[in-house]
């Protein structure tokens, strides 16, 4: 399963020249995990109350164009690895 999160980029997440600063993108990802839950029928808000928590362990960038102020962007999530301990997305 993807799924497919979009939004605009906002003013606040810029700098001066209008380019989205490296520290936003995480919240981007973070967007995409939730949505991609919240399709399976699994919502934050389900998952903790039944006493499953879902920690960031590792996250890997690589940048290959800046994003901008207004522009429009879809985050792409899926889960490619699933165990008992882990769920790679």
């Amino acid at each position: 399963m993807i799924n497919y999160t979009e939004f605009r980029v906002r003013y606040g997440e810029t700098d001066q020249m209008g380019i989205v600063h490296h520290a936003s993108y995480p919240l981007y990802f973070e967007m995409g995990r939730t949505e991609l839950f919240r399709q399976i029928g699994l919502p934050y808000t389900e998952l903790e109350s039944m006493g499953i928590f879902m920690p960031l362990s590792s996250l890997t960038v690589k940048y290959f164009a800046p994003a901008k102020y207004d522009d429009l962007l879809v985050v792409e999530t899926s889960i490619t690895d699933f165990t008992p301990l882990k769920i790679v997305i």
